[in-house]
């Protein structure tokens, strides 16, 4: 018996004790305020002011936030159409294990095709019905006061208490960021990756429901894949394949220099580095293609020749053109982290810098392609046959 109970232990890793108290805390306070806001709000003849079921949702919804069970429409809508039920039952059918029974089977069925199942709402059907036992008949009117009450009163509480506590509540759908080239592909990362369609369709073949929804399971694999990707290549870091040798400018040098070695060294881009030596910009070749707008394009172009050639009476400085708003890369970060950015994220090359903010080198999406392939060929010439 002792082993058969051993194994039915939940393998879910516990909460600290910090996180435990914090919860336990929270779900007490949540049922207090609901008894005194119901006993303020509540006419002055109800009697019992605060509904048993409370007691369980409060747990539900601030011990496990992000389930799909805890979530403002199952618990609000578990619980006011079981109330609903039990009192239709207690009043049609007069044998009280006879009618806890059928009113549970029925809110259950309801709560799961309207996508309200919320475990506590099978008390809420008992209720009517174990009153009704002992004389006390409840009406639709207690259906308003005090279960609605207390439900809405609960759901605000748990919103407002999970928000100081710093978790997301309630669970919102996430739409996937915007591909930054203004199509409406996915981005790359996505394009491989599990979709929530795929979760769905798993889940659907399951004769168990789980108890996370699809976008939460697939962040999760996500996320353990990305884990499992850091313990293959992760020993990969940036500074054994970046750049080294690196081209720069300053932000007081005059842009058509600028233009002549991103043109002489057949490059995208250029960092910008003050007299410090610190990072202060990128100049792109798009940085001076924005300059020339479609409309008027030979007048414009030509404009931009005399502009580059340094014959008007100010000549423009790189720090007139450059883009200040930069994204860096630390020599001892892995390789992996870098693939996101230069995949979704639309860049092309990334600045390496050290602990002190120097530039000390440039990394692209070929460095990156690179040192994945040589690294997987590495492990398969090394994996014993």
């Amino acid at each position: 018996m002792f082993a058969l109970l051993r194994r039915s232990i939940p393998d879910t890793p516990l909460p600290s004790r910090r996180e435990a108290l914090r919860t336990a805390a929270a779900s007490g306070v949540a049922v207090l305020l609901t008894s005194l806001l119901s006993a303020w709000l509540a006419p002055a003849d109800l009697g019992p002011v605060l509904v048993a079921s409370m007691g369980a949702s409060a747990i539900i919804m601030l011990a496990l936030p992000t389930s799909p069970l805890a979530q403002p429409w199952p618990v609000i809508g578990g619980q006011l159409i079981s109330f609903a039920i039990g009192i239709t039952i207690a009043r049609w059918i007069q044998w009280p294990l006879l009618a806890c029974g059928f009113a549970v089977l029925l809110a259950a069925l309801v709560m799961m095709r309207l996508h309200c199942l919320h475990p506590p709402g099978g008390a809420a059907a008992l209720i009517p019905i174990l009153a009704h036992s002992q004389g006390q008949q409840l009406s639709y009117n207690h259906l308003l006061a005090p279960m609605a009450l207390n439900v809405f009163c609960l759901v605000m509480l748990a919103w407002g208490l999970n928000y100081l506590l710093g978790r997301p509540y309630p669970q919102r759908q996430h739409s996937p960021p915007a591909n930054p080239h203004g199509t409406s592909d996915p981005l790359p990362s996505a394009r491989t990756a599990l979709q929530d369609d795929d979760v769905l369709a798993v889940l659907a073949e399951e004769t168990v429901m789980p108890d996370i929804g699809a976008s939460d399971l697939r962040r999760l694999l996500a996320r353990a894949e990305n884990t499992a990707l850091h313990r293959v290549f992760g020993e990969v870091r940036c500074a054994a394949l970046m750049s080294r040798e690196v081209v720069t400018v300053s932000p007081k040098q005059w842009a058509g220099e600028a233009w002549r070695l991103l043109r002489r060294h057949k490059l995208r881009t250029l960092p910008v580095l003050d007299s410090a030596g610190q990072l202060v910009g990128m100049i792109a070749l798009v940085d001076f293609l924005k300059r020339i707008p479609f409309e008027g394009l030979q007048e414009d172009a030509h404009a931009m020749t005399v502009w580059l050639s340094g014959k008007q009476a100010k000549k423009p400085l790189v720090e007139d053109v450059m883009t200040s708003n930069i994204q860096t890369v630390r020599d001892d970060q892995p390789l992996l982290d870098l693939v996101p950015m230069l995949s979704d994220l639309g860049f092309h090359q990334l600045p390496v810098v050290d602990v002190g903010g120097q530039l000390v080198g440039i990394i692209t999406q070929s460095d990156v392609i690179a040192g994945l392939y040589w690294e997987l060929t590495r492990q398969v010439m090394e994996k014993p046959s």
